[in-house]
């Protein structure tokens, strides 16, 4: 007789709720976008990146299951509609909404597993994922639970911020997603912020510099932070950047950054002298990338969060209920 191991019972079923649990989620945005966007399948796809093959039989299992009745059903049906009224009004290919806790501990365990559910429709073997940076990115690095493993590559679309082993790092965020998804991850062997236009324009001859920036014009999906400026940014706890220089910056009329490109409230790009020592990913590089999943939440991310849709630099939205009615209740 074989004997049953409970643990990996209890583990087995988890991950199957949680694989259902996501693939309704899909349904019923499906659903939505077909029954009450009126949107034809062929646009559906396109903009999920998904085939229209797999539309159709969502549509057709969305009805099996009873999601689609005479409205649609979804448990998270009050977050539906918030989603459908940011995608509209701000244009978003996506957004997916979490619930909004006292605990951000919380936050960041609902915006991982809404990450899982986004990136593995998105991604296949083969595939490179761009990130960023940040704490954000670092926490839902940290809870994200792949519902399959993928064998992508993953890229740092930024030198690195703050000590080389610290955990907001950017290789720290690429080793930790390529190693939950089975994948793995490149290295960048340089600060994003340098002392000095000469020493940037030395290192982006580097080779390792270069091949990095060489790839990230082969990636088609990418996470990102986007950090305001404030004097508890994580920014400044880095030791990147002084007092003196978000001083300056918001003489400028910056309202933060998205990958370091730093953005008024209207998300024009601020040219300034702290360009001349960073080393990341162009904005160009970004915008042409097919799927730019931005990560933020919290009262002072609004008006960043905003700067980077205007901008361009991010089509793919994942937030809290609080910041997601703050940017529908904002002119």
């Amino acid at each position: 007789m074989c004997s049953i191991n409970i643990y990996e019972v209890v583990i087995y079923i988890f991950f199957k709720a949680m694989d259902k649990k996501e693939q309704n989620n899909l349904l019923a945005k499906i659903a939505r976008l077909y029954y009450v966007e009126d949107m034809n399948q062929q646009a559906i796809a396109d903009r999920l990146g998904i085939s229209r093959t797999k539309v159709s039989r969502s549509i057709t299992k969305a009805k099996r299951n009873k999601i689609v009745e005479i409205k649609i059903n979804s448990h998270r049906e009050r977050f539906d509609e918030l989603e459908a009224e940011l995608e509209n009004r701000y244009l978003l290919k996506e957004c997916r909404i979490v619930p909004s806790y006292d605990d951000e501990k919380q936050i960041y365990k609902d915006l991982s597993s809404g990450l899982a559910g986004i990136l593995d429709r998105l991604l296949k073997d083969g595939d490179l994922l761009g990130v960023g940076w940040g704490k954000t990115l670092r926490s839902v690095a940290d809870f994200i639970e792949p519902l399959n493993n993928i064998e992508i590559s993953v890229i740092p679309l930024l030198g690195g911020l703050g000590k080389s082993g610290a955990e907001v790092h950017t290789n720290y965020v690429a080793k930790i997603l390529a190693e939950k998804y089975g994948g793995k991850s490149f290295m960048i062997h340089s600060p994003a912020v340098l002392d000095s236009r000469e020493a940037k324009e030395i290192l982006e001859k580097d080779s390792n510099i270069k091949e990095i920036m060489d790839l990230a014009d082969s990636v088609n999906t990418s996470v990102l932070g986007m950090s305001d400026i404030g004097l508890d940014s994580t920014m400044i706890e880095t030791g990147n950047f002084t007092v003196e220089d978000f001083n300056y910056l918001e003489s400028l009329g910056v309202a933060g950054d998205v990958n370091l490109v730093f953005l008024d409230k209207n998300g024009k790009q601020v040219i300034s002298k702290i360009d001349d020592r960073i080393v990341r990913a162009p904005a160009e590089k970004l915008r042409k990338m097919k799927n730019v999943i931005g990560i933020a939440f919290g009262p002072k991310k609004n008006a960043i969060i905003k700067a980077s849709i205007k901008s361009g630099l991010i089509n793919i939205l994942l937030t809290d209920e609080n910041t997601a009615t703050r940017l529908l209740e904002e002119k």
